[in-house]
């Protein structure tokens, strides 16, 4: 929660503002994509591989978890150490696990000891639509996106009082509750949602792991989101978000007994934006984000093990301007994370100070977008990072597109200050993207091709300090060379709406030419969907090729997994929902040694006005 400095800051930002402006935009029409850019555009006219995902899609589709929508997206490997509730990495085109910035309502929850944050503990019923923006992102949001940002918008609310409720069960002891209300009283928006996640879960290791305890693991989680928009005048609001959710999840670290751990992420702001012209609108924003993970053992007399939790505070200033010479985004922001432990870090806070500017221009068929920013950081000093693209548009519907930006990542607090071999003399890692995509959107057709080619030096690696020494330690000893095509295409056929996305990736080291581990060279994905009056039925097919795990020194097979999805509904407001995982029941690991859920059927009821 707040501490009284936050209060104190909240207060003052609330009383200084005139007032602020609408900051909840409609999405109608158009899908609009608010990451690509810092600001709200139509996704067709975006100059970036960009993806948005909506409510009604997650619903539809009868998903269990973010892991499994995002999974579904192109040049984006999912991988999972367990079962529900299990730790997560996110590789998006080939990049790092801790190379995505994952945003909820602007917010960074994160580890700043792990470098990733905990999506598997963000449930989907908090969704209200999640937006992807593929390639370099630090000239848009700094440190860490190398590989691509996710922004995860929890719902809003907006007319008459609407009111939402779901109930959902499944095998291995799966449960859902959820409920929610939201709307629109004069000048106030709001909406308040509350869920209840149980699974009984299944063994997260197999027998291949050193850490192999066949006993169940199992999860729970119960969170909230919260926001208030207040109208002061005409083009002026106030709003505050509040997001948290509390979670247990068991692991295996020990052969007997139980392991397990407890995380809650917290992500509040108050934000307010005013348009005080025409052609002006400035946001001014303060964000708290807290991630914190402590683990438990039976082995330790039901005891902590461990405490790892970061805080960042985020205060940003931002506006935009339209001018006859285009559009300009121009804005500062000062951060800073802390790290509580009962590990002892030689350091355990720092602060980062950034200005950025972006620019877009349409003239004719042609389109530009650049942007630059310059981060200060008191471990490492100074960083700019910039972006250009150009679009132009030869026929109705087409886009080309090229595209170069570059990026960095900050190494961690474990990077530099763990007690078990932190190297505080590391630099941030840093890349170079170039890109070039066609793509055709008209109606319910899309389709698009995109290559991209991303060089990373400087890359962190953790090796033994000497030959056969037990101590590591890490060090910018690495390169690494990422090539790769995605293909996207969605249609609709005859009522049955089809989409595919196919990713061939080339990961490699580059200095021993190693393929990265758990980097599929291959993946796909194809659904297709059908609606017949009442009912809508569809399927899903996940196809991923073989991966090189660093852990094993070996390779994991490729896998195909299908699902199944359908809804019926059966009254006004009233919809029943069946879900089918892994209809085959295929083996397959997403990391060596973790197990995966076999066949899995889940069935529920959901209320929605």
């Amino acid at each position: 929660m707040f501490e009284l400095q936050t209060c104190a800051a909240l207060t003052a930002l609330a009383c200084s503002s005139l007032a602020l402006a609408d900051g909840v935009p409609q999405f109608v029409g158009d899908p609009v994509i608010i990451t690509a850019s810092r600001i709200a555009q139509p996704l067709s006219r975006t100059l970036a591989d960009a993806s948005v995902i909506t409510r009604d899609e997650i619903e539809e589709s009868g998903a269990q978890t973010l892991q499994q929508v995002l999974s579904r997206q192109a040049a984006i490997t999912i991988t999972s150490n367990g079962g529900p509730g299990a730790s997560s990495g996110i590789f998006m085109r080939g990049a790092n696990s801790n190379h995505t910035v994952v945003l909820v309502d602007g917010i960074r929850i994160a580890s700043a000891t792990l470098g990733t944050t905990a999506i598997q503990n963000i449930p989907l019923e908090q969704v209200e639509r999640i937006e992807i923006l593929r390639g370099p992102g630090s000239s848009l949001y700094g440190a860490d996106a190398i590989g691509g940002v996710i922004q995860i918008f929890t719902r809003k609310g907006e007319g008459a009082p609407r009111f939402n409720a779901a109930v959902e069960a499944g095998t291995r002891g799966s449960g859902k509750l959820s409920a929610g209300v939201g709307g629109k009283s004069g000048g106030t928006a709001y909406n308040l949602q509350w869920s209840h996640d149980q699974a009984d879960g299944f063994s997260a290791t197999n027998p291949k792991s050193s850490s192999y305890n066949p006993d169940r693991d199992g999860y729970n989680n119960d969170s909230y989101s919260a926001n208030v928009t207040q109208a002061v005048a005409p083009g002026h609001d106030l709003t505050v978000r509040l997001f948290q959710s509390f979670a247990r999840a068991d692991f295996d670290q020990n052969g007997t007994g139980q392991d397990w751990g407890k995380t809650r992420l917290t992500g509040q702001s108050l934000e307010s934006k005013n348009q005080f012209a025409d052609v002006w609108t400035s946001t001014l924003r303060f964000s708290h984000g807290q991630d914190k993970q402590e683990t438990f053992s039976d082995a330790a007399g039901g005891r902590r093990d461990s405490l790892y939790q970061t805080t960042q505070n985020e205060w940003l200033w931002q506006n935009d301007v339209s001018t006859g010479i285009g559009k300009f985004i121009v804005g500062a922001m000062r951060g800073n994370q802390k790290v509580d432990s009962d590990s002892v870090f030689t350091k355990n806070t720092r602060s980062t100070k950034a200005v950025f500017l972006t620019y877009q221009l349409e003239v004719g068929r042609h389109a530009l977008q650049g942007s630059v920013r310059r981060d200060r950081d008191d471990q490492f000093g100074g960083k700019t990072t910039g972006k250009i693209d150009y679009g132009y548009r030869f026929a109705d519907g087409w886009l080309a597109r090229a595209g170069y930006g570059t990026a960095y990542k900050a190494p961690t607090f474990n990077d530099l200050y763990s007690p078990y071999g932190g190297n505080p003399s590391l630099r941030p890692e840093r890349s170079r993207n170039a890109e070039l995509a066609v793509q055709y959107r008209k109606g319910q057709d899309v389709f698009s091709a995109t290559a991209f080619r991303n060089d990373v030096d400087q890359m962190i690696i953790w090796a033994p300090v000497s030959p056969g020494s037990f101590f590591w330690s890490p060090s910018n000893a690495n390169k690494a060379l990422i090539k790769g095509v995605t293909l996207e295409a969605e249609t609709s056929l005859k009522g049955t709406r089809l989409g595919m996305n196919v990713t061939l990736v080339d990961a490699r080291d580059g200095g021993t030419g190693q393929w990265l581990p758990l980097r599929p060279r291959q993946s796909a994905n194809f659904t297709a969907s059908r609606d017949w009056n009442l009912w809508t039925a569809g399927v899903e097919q996940r196809v991923v090729s073989v991966r090189y795990d660093v852990s094993s020194n070996t390779m994991l097979h490729g896998y195909g997994v299908t699902n199944a999805f359908a809804n019926y509904r059966f009254a006004k407001n009233w919809t029943a929902t069946a879900r089918v995982d892994n209809l085959f029941d295929r083996e397959y690991e997403t990391a060596y040694g973790y197990n995966t859920g076999g066949l899995g059927a889940f069935i529920g009821v959901r209320y929605s006005q």
